[in-house]
């Protein structure tokens, strides 16, 4: 059962909400534009590029006089984005993550902006199906954004049941409730580790892609973004960086060549809005974050900033699952532009035949701790899915975990 910490939302009737404007896109009109360029961050200079600042008035529009539920509220993500809601003047913003203190500490933060009766903590986790209904039940969001999830790849490598646990089962119980409880919308947020997955947490977000396509045709439009790895405050690793590099520390990544796709939290946060605002048939939305980022391309620029450009760099070897660099979108997928010139999507195939009966026999696997059998079953239900597996990587004893080392989308520190 979940654990409500506050339930303020729970009285407000389903038909308080302002008069809406219509929810389809004409790809004509109003566009979400750049902000006006500015001098160049320090983050803008690791990730070689411009931050790409989401704003307009459809946001505003999208949210204002609303419900909202936001899974995974206390990741790094989820509180970023759930700061961003409440400037929009939600209706109700309800609040759902596992972890009940760090709850507590982020719906405190969202009173200076809303009434203490429009905000609702709901302690629940998702691979709970009867908990999420509860919940559902209780606040009838209009709006959800899923960003709750397992995203650590190398522990997934590891441990593939809690992998489908968490990122699958939770995944079917919030698209399943979003359904029967008639939500208007709903974001999936998945990584750019599910464009042809070659590890078990890239093809659980490819899963969950796929099960917000195979939903589709009620009245419930849905959309994935794929985010890539997160940079700058909060987060740790710009911290464990500047703590390596300044106490004179090696700084331990997996491969000279290895690169990833960077973004800042408030970039992943507005990506959210505007995918809810672009939906129309289930499409996966990417910010265009250009090329990849050489990991150790990036170790040097910060070691500059920090006016440290001294720095000790070894390599530790990819591990299970690991690419040696990302992309956006698989090779067989199509692009699509949208009203944001800085934001693209793809419309995937449909979803393989038996989904659902295909599911059932991974998360029943899942359940009883096969881990051969769960990887078997990703499989035959992904034909994209080439999963690598190398030994892990021989550490010192005592030494530093690799940056690379990490599933990293979106929230752990690993490159």
């Amino acid at each position: 059962m979940p654990r409500f910490l506050r339930r303020g939302a729970q009285n407000l009737p389903r038909g308080d909400a302002p008069p809406r404007p219509p929810w389809r896109l004409r790809r004509g009109g109003e566009s979400l534009t750049p902000a006006a360029p500015a001098e160049t961050s320090p983050l803008a200079r690791l990730m070689g590029r411009d931050e790409v600042v989401l704003t307009g008035l459809r946001g505003h529009r999208l949210i204002s006089g609303r419900r909202v539920l936001v899974t995974g509220a206390c990741g790094t993500v989820g509180s970023a984005f759930c700061h961003q809601v409440k400037e929009l003047d939600p209706a109700a913003l309800c609040l759902v993550d596992r972890d009940g203190p760090r709850l507590r500490r982020l719906g405190h933060e969202m009173t200076g902006h809303l009434d203490t009766e429009r905000i609702v903590l709901a302690e629940t986790d998702v691979s709970d199906r009867e908990a999420v209904d509860d919940v559902f039940r209780a606040v009838h969001p209009e709006l959800v954004f899923h960003i709750a999830g397992q995203n650590e790849l190398a522990k997934l490598e590891v441990e593939p049941c809690r992998g489908i646990t968490a990122n699958v089962l939770g995944t079917r119980h919030v698209v399943d409730a979003s359904v029967r409880h008639e939500v208007a919308r709903l974001v999936f947020v998945s990584s750019d580790k599910a464009a042809d997955p070659t590890s078990v947490f890239g093809a659980t977000m490819r899963l969950g892609e796929l099960l917000t396509q195979s939903a589709t045709g009620g009245p419930t439009c849905f959309a994935a973004v794929r985010i890539g790895n997160i940079i700058g405050e909060p987060g740790a690793l710009l911290s464990t960086l500047a703590h390596r590099i300044s106490s004179g520390k090696a700084v331990t990544i997996t491969h000279p060549e290895v690169a990833r796709h960077f973004m800042t939290v408030d970039e992943a946060a507005g990506l959210l809005l505007a995918a809810a605002a672009l939906a129309e048939e289930a499409e996966t939305f990417v910010l265009d974050m250009g090329s990849p980022v050489p990991v150790i391309e990036l170790v040097h620029r910060y070691a500059e900033q920090l006016r440290l450009p001294e720095v000790t760099i070894r390599f530790s070897g990819l591990g299970p699952g690991e690419k040696l660099a990302e992309k956006t979108f698989a090779d067989s997928e199509r692009r699509i532009r949208t009203a944001h010139p800085k934001i693209w999507a793809t419309r995937p195939a449909p979803p393989p035949a038996g989904l659902p009966q295909l599911l059932d026999a991974l998360c029943d696997a899942a359940g009883s701790g096969d881990d051969d059998e769960v990887r078997l079953q990703l499989r035959r239900l992904l034909p994209e899915y080439h999963p690598v597996r190398r030994p892990r990587p021989q550490r010192e004893p005592g030494g530093d975990t690799p940056l690379c080392d990490a599933g990293c989308s979106p929230d752990p520190p690993g490159l």
